[in-house]
């Protein structure tokens, strides 16, 4: 998904356009029982009833959502979903989107397509990594918000605690005296500094782990999350000097679990990171409110985001509101409903921020930066 896609879909236009959004699933029950199929097929019916109250005849009504039909019935195309799915249908025109989260279920017959749910994938990306560890394996996955892969670092990190210790005599690296009392039995000194040799092993297996990361990750401020059993995260912390490994991470032994499973855990540890940007506009609007900068009128907002004069806008999910622009005065006339010619304004208004450059943020209503009003948007304007 480019700004390119997105500009396609918002120029496009015509009598009946068709936008449904339904969340779908990777795995599971749901999979196995076609339950996403079928949702897509309950709008698939909706949609086919509204064209027919529109006097368009049933053969013509099929015909016209055919495309829409045959994905329902494509079996392989539903094994292998994301965690949301997109399809835009127009005259001459047909168009789906996987998505890497999930969507609220809608669906709409417009003379436009509607967009808002797909504005998350034009949002600014934060990578991450995850270290996946333990004795016996070492795994790198680098990733976003919205994908994860596993990199091929076999041949670059040492393949479990034994082939790292095989290079040399690792007892010529350990500290010795004489322990107290009669036995004389050696002392090894380490993590833990009493004894305990499992510690000291596998810290010195860390730093080389470390040591190989160092040379394959370039962007040292980019925040790794560890994956592996309790009681090694402060052992490879300790054994960490430049990594900015995340300040918490993942518990278990993650030599069998699946990327998928990894970043669903990840993005759960990162949720403030991913917050950063839309925390630091939440703030600016803070400052701004009240100062002409800023403002939760959709009256101000649509005019301005047709006009590129939106830096950042926040809407809370699921809001629609009706009606139409006049581009000679940027005057606005809101409906009731969705009318001919009109357009739900809050979408339009995310879309077009996401063209000219701003950032859009999808948000409930409890996090919504302006908090003296009863409002589903605010906005913060470049001039």
């Amino acid at each position: 998904m480019t700004k390119e896609d997105l500009q396609t879909l918002a120029n496009f236009s015509g009598i009946n356009c068709v936008s449904i959004y339904i969340p779908t699933h990777k795995k599971g029950h749901q999979v196995n029982e076609r339950q996403d199929a079928i949702l897509l097929k309950n709008h698939y019916q909706q949609i086919r009833q509204q064209l027919k109250d529109k006097d368009i005849s049933e053969n013509e009504a099929n015909q016209y959502l055919a495309p829409i039909k045959q994905l329902i019935e494509d079996s392989d195309f539903w094994r292998y979903q994301e965690h949301g799915l997109a399809v835009f249908l127009g005259s001459d025109y047909f168009k789906y989107l996987k998505l890497p989260y999930s969507v609220r279920e809608f669906s709409m017959l417009s003379t436009s397509f509607h967009l808002d749910q797909i504005v998350p994938m034009l949002n600014k990306e934060h990578p991450f990594y995850i270290l996946a560890i333990s004795l016996n394996k070492v795994r790198l996955l680098e990733g976003s918000e919205r994908e994860i892969e596993e990199l091929n670092v076999q041949d670059m990190v040492p393949d479990g605690m034994e082939d790292a210790l095989s290079y040399y005599d690792f007892e010529k690296n350990l500290q010795l005296h004489s322990g107290q009392g009669k036995s004389n039995t050696p002392i090894y000194h380490g993590h833990g500094g009493d004894g305990d040799k499992d510690d000291v092993y596998a810290e010195e297996y860390f730093r080389r782990v470390n040591d190989a990361l160092e040379q394959i990750i370039e962007d040292k401020n980019c925040p790794i999350v560890l994956a592996a059993v309790e009681s090694h995260h402060s052992v490879y912390r300790e054994a960490n000097k430049t990594l900015k490994l995340a300040d918490s991470g993942i518990q278990m032994n993650p030599d069998r679990t699946s990327p998928e499973e990894l970043h669903e855990k990840a993005m759960e540890v990162l949720e403030d990171y991913f917050n950063e940007d839309k925390q630091s506009e939440m703030d600016r609007y803070a400052a701004l409110a009240g100062s002409g900068q800023a403002s939760y009128d959709i009256e101000e907002i649509a005019p301005a985001a047709i006009n590129g004069r939106i830096d950042a806008l926040f809407v809370v999910e699921g809001t629609h509101r009706w009606g139409y622009i006049d581009r000679e005065d940027n005057s606005v006339q809101l409906h009731e409903s969705e009318q001919e010619n009109g357009h739900d304004l809050v979408a339009k208004s995310a879309v077009q921020t996401i063209l000219h450059g701003g950032n859009t943020y999808i948000v409930k209503k409890e996090d919504l930066p302006e908090e003296f009003v009863d409002a589903d948007l605010a906005a913060i304007f470049r001039w």
